[in-house]
């Protein structure tokens, strides 16, 4: 009973968020209803797993099961891929997207046409000789009996390894180049944090290694009992602790464009202009932006954006995103975070009584505990170190 219960856990937590994001969807951001879909298709992987780890009993029924576990397990790689660009890009689906759904119905299709070809009765005989044998096919010498192996097992095992080494270079760069807009745009990101993307692209990999293991090829024929329990547990636990993390993030490259939209709607950007006079106004605005930073110090401000500076200054953020990189070969978050340390340190100097979160507040922090991050980041020392090596 409970052998059955752990094979069957990752379908259970499936349904479970499935089911808790269906009732969300009205309210669901667009990358939370993909993967509404992509846990959904999930669960119908995972309960096909739990019944091959679980002894196959009725070899008639194995070989269509077989078509619908390799369908679906090839299918949500590909929404997992949707899923994430939604997350970290605003831009619609393109064509080269839609290819990642490609290999799921061509080899679907093609083991249905090879189980038409050979009949009802031979793949029957066919599929309890191969499942008895453990995958030893050497009795069946005709070619559709070799191409079936070949495109259930080899070619099969080899698209499952290709999407996910994809799908984690993919999905890693995507979530480094949505940081760098986050830090083009705000100063902190205590109010977005990237701690859920982060555990989601943690809890991917995780997801991808087990896959490795569990997508049909070493457990096909059963392999050690407590193994597999122990593997379909890890899976259940992953799943559970993705979908957690989704719930709970609000903030997405959705929302990240739609303030951007507000920001230029509000203040009328959106001129265009050649490379040089870009490059005149860039040059133009430098006096201005170090007047701004150095004597009336808008770092200073709570939850500065890039917007609140070009508001200042009277023009557009692209502007002062260029002028902060090609002056000072940063991000605008890294010049606002410097600056802020650098007036730290300053008030520490001056006021050496004053407390970590007096200071923080003061220097433009919302939290004591993003502070403490920044000036480690900075500084390369802790705060209480900075302290004890130049205060006392």
């Amino acid at each position: 009973m409970w052998a059955r219960f752990l094979l069957l856990l990752p379908c259970f937590t499936c349904l479970f968020w499935s089911i808790t994001f269906l009732l969300q969807w009205k309210t669901n951001t667009r990358s939370r209803k993909i993967w509404t879909g992509t846990v959904f298709v999930m669960g119908i992987s995972t309960f096909i797993w739990g019944y091959y780890m679980g002894g196959i009993q009725d070899h008639a029924l194995f070989y269509k099961v077989e078509v619908l576990e390799i369908f679906t397990t090839l299918l949500f790689f590909p929404l997992l891929y949707f899923a994430f660009k939604s997350l970290t890009s605003e831009e619609p689906f393109n064509w080269k997207d839609y290819l990642w759904l490609l290999p799921a119905p061509m080899i679907a299709i093609s083991l249905m046409t090879m189980y038409a070809y050979m009949g009802e009765e031979q793949v029957v005989v066919y599929m309890t000789k191969l499942v008895e044998n453990k995958g030893d096919i050497t009795a069946f010498t005709a070619p559709v009996f070799q191409f079936h192996h070949f495109v259930s097992v080899s070619l099969y095992k080899i698209l499952i390894f290709v999407q996910i080494f994809f799908l984690l270079v993919l999905t890693t760069i995507r979530l480094v180049r949505y940081r760098h807009r986050l830090d083009d745009y705000f100063s902190t990101l205590d109010d977005n944090s990237m701690r859920h993307q982060y555990a989601l692209l943690a809890g991917l990999y995780v997801v991808l290694l087990l896959a490795l293991f569990t997508c049909r090829g070493d457990f096909y024929y059963n392999g050690d009992a407590w193994f597999v329990q122990f593997t379909m547990f890890l899976w259940a636990a992953a799943l559970y602790f993705m979908c957690y993390h989704l719930s709970r993030l609000e903030y997405t490259a959705d929302n990240l464009a739609s303030d951007l939209v507000e920001a230029d709607w509000a203040e009328g950007n959106g001129e265009c202009v050649d490379a040089n006079e870009q490059y005149n106004v860039i040059k133009n605005l430098l006096p201005l932006f170090n007047q701004i930073i150095d004597e009336e110090q808008v770092f200073l401000q709570n939850n500065l954006h890039l917007d609140d500076v070009a508001r200042v200054m009277r023009t557009n953020r692209t502007y002062i995103s260029r002028l902060i990189n090609e002056e000072f070969q940063c991000n605008f978050s890294d010049f606002i975070n410097m600056k802020r340390i650098e007036y730290a340190q300053e008030l520490m100097r001056t006021n050496p009584d004053m407390s970590q979160e007096q200071i923080a507040i003061q220097s433009g922090f919302s939290h004591p505990s993003s502070f403490s991050r920044t000036f480690k980041r900075q500084t390369g020392v802790t705060f209480r170190d900075w302290q004890r090596e130049n205060l006392f």
